[in-house]
């Protein structure tokens, strides 16, 4: 079952999305939202598996909606739905973190692959947009392969070890460092990838492996 909280401030929209994911017997609207303040009311308690995401509300809009979102509940995925197609409106949602841009008189046959494909990791935009999905994606995979060159030969040593579960004690004694010096490393390895603690680094390193050059 995919949980789904919809966020628009006109209901004549909202109330036709329900009708329209109800012919889906694994989807259940659970929550919708006429702001984006209710949106993250809501998400506290509700915990959606996805957001439909609209930009332009009242309190919140979707832009900052979604900031807070991806910063307080990464795993939630977001399908923003809006009639703004420039390339700069798209681009910044995307980099915000959400996984998928609709218009609004999107299709039900659209909208549930959107929903599918976001809810198992992957993107989905219109049609229209696709050109600017790919650009996405390729800054960000050069994004990631130009952190691969930042960091070190040693550093990336102590990635893989500290993905193997390793203490800074171990990782020392099996590189033959102190523990100070692994630390040291560790920090860099943070600064160099934006990154703040040993959970954010693993799930990091997990998901650019191949960037990376891990095993």
């Amino acid at each position: 079952m995919i949980k789904i909280l919809i966020a628009d401030d006109h209901n004549v929209l909202i109330n036709g999305l329900k009708l329209i994911l109800a012919v889906r017997s694994d989807f259940k609207v659970i929550a919708v939202a006429n702001n984006g303040a209710e949106v993250i009311d809501l998400v506290k308690n509700e915990r959606p598996d996805v957001v439909l995401l609209d930009i332009n509300m009242p309190v919140l809009n979707g832009y900052q909606t979604l900031g807070i979102l991806k910063s307080e509940y990464p795993d939630i995925k977001v399908i923003i739905l809006s009639m703004l197609n420039d390339k700069r409106n798209v681009l910044n949602m995307l980099e915000a973190g959400a996984k998928g841009y609709l218009f609004k008189d999107t299709d039900d046959k659209h909208l549930f692959k959107a929903i599918d494909c976001i809810y198992n990791g992957e993107y989905y935009v219109s049609e229209s947009l696709r050109n600017i999905l790919e650009e996405f994606l390729l800054s960000n995979k050069y994004q990631d392969k130009k952190n691969k060159h930042l960091l070190s030969s040693r550093e990336l040593e102590i990635v893989s070890l500290i993905i193997d579960g390793n203490t800074n004690a171990e990782i020392a004694d099996l590189l033959f460092l102190s523990t100070r010096t692994v630390d040291t490393h560790r920090k860099n390895i943070f600064y160099k990838l934006s990154l703040n603690n040993t959970a954010s680094l693993v799930k990091y390193a997990l998901e650019n492996k191949a960037y990376l050059g891990l095993h």
